[in-house]
């Protein structure tokens, strides 16, 4: 199968959805890859990595593109990307609600392209092998990032997250349990931060009660909870997530307006949408903005500041199951492989995710109906 890396164009995306390591694989199993130049550049995989395994170099955004059968990407198509795409072809990547359109779904649609969500591949109990290695990477970094922007240069409170001997820590509300909230938790309760964690499913609190031994304060997620966690936040984090719907409003415009000024919110499901009322996306280079006096940062590719690191993690999860598609087929792997069906949202014309399908008012079958008997 002829495989096609073209070079991310979403703002100041640098990740790369296959290193040289996953190229090895894939060429040997006499499978051909086309990168373009310089796909791997920002995290340090030059062109001649690539070649050194066997990849073929191409020298434009559109040949990547139509020289493959099967397409990965990182963020989802632009709709100038969707002019590229070729009939009947596969495409896996991150497929964002919050960075969709309606032309974009519709284009791939009309076009019979297959698409998988990356961060939906997994199996029937809801393990997702991509989105939570995301989540744990994501939820990691969260402490240097806030860190950064409590600072006085940033419009922040002016306040370390470690306290000091006769000085406080920083008081951090984490609203969302998941991987992200719980390796926030971690993260921040290891520089020795007073860590609040919210969720509105009792067993993911008793989850973080028990790993912490009781170090954490959990609580419900409910509006009452989170207005009284709000009065002594220094930071807040945003972590609610369900895929294909809007997550919900967990802070409103006036409950900000009440916080302390220069307190800082990160907005994690801001590539869904966002799940506070102020919120809006902002980018690597300018990853802030203050509303109500409260610093808000909203990038939704934040592991691209990471490239490298987070790059090599979608290599390692999704390399086995591109494998899987090029050496059987897609229709092969869609029998075979559930985990794969499971990421599907476009296929033979329909959109095969509900939630999608409702919002953007497009025809809907499950993809399981199709592949029956």
């Amino acid at each position: 199968m002829n495989i096609g890396i073209p070079k991310e164009i979403y703002i100041e995306e640098k990740r790369i959805s296959i290193t040289p390591q996953g190229v090895h694989t894939l060429v040997d199993h006499g499978h051909s890859v086309f990168i373009e130049t310089g796909a791997g550049g920002d995290c340090y995989f030059s062109d001649e990595d690539f070649k050194s395994v066997g990849g073929k170099i191409v020298y434009s955004h559109e040949e990547a593109f139509k020289r493959a059968d099967l397409l990965l990407k990182v963020m989802p198509p632009t709709e100038e990307e969707c002019d590229f795409l070729v009939s009947d072809q596969i495409l896996l990547s991150f497929l964002q609600l919050g960075l969709c359109s309606r032309n974009i779904i519709q284009n791939v649609i009309t076009k019979n392209v297959t698409t998988i969500g990356t961060q939906l591949i997994g199996d029937e109990q809801g393990h997702r092998p991509l989105l939570e290695a995301m989540g744990e990477i994501a939820g990691s970094m969260l402490p240097q990032i806030a860190g950064h922007f409590l600072e006085c240069t940033h419009g922040g409170r002016g306040s370390t997250i470690s306290g000091f001997p006769g000085i406080p820590p920083a008081s951090v509300i984490i609203i969302g349990a998941g991987h992200v909230g719980m390796h926030a938790a971690i993260a921040f309760k290891a520089l020795g931060a007073n860590v609040v964690v919210l969720d509105v499913a009792l067993e993911q609190l008793r989850r973080v009660d028990q790993y912490f031994r009781k170090q954490v304060l959990t609580a419900m997620s409910n509006s009452f909870n989170i207005e009284r966690a709000l009065k002594f936040a220094d930071v807040v984090i945003g972590s609610a997530y369900e895929f294909g719907q809007k997550p919900p409003v967990l802070i409103t415009r006036k409950q900000i307006s009440m916080m302390k000024k220069g307190t800082l919110l990160i907005d994690v499901a801001i590539d869904q949408g966002g799940c506070f009322e102020t919120s809006r996306p902002t980018t690597l280079s300018q990853p802030t903005f203050i509303k109500e006096g409260i610093v808000h940062y909203c990038v939704p590719n934040i592991l691209a500041s990471v490239a490298r690191t987070a790059s090599r993690a979608i290599n390692n999860i999704i390399t086995p199951y591109v494998l899987e598609i090029a050496d059987a087929g897609l229709e092969n792997a869609l029998v075979h492989s559930p985990e794969i069906v499971n990421g599907v949202l476009t296929h033979s014309g329909f959109c095969n995710h509900e939630h999608i399908a409702t919002i953007f008012n497009l025809p809907y079958k499950k993809i399981r109906d199709n592949k029956r008997g």
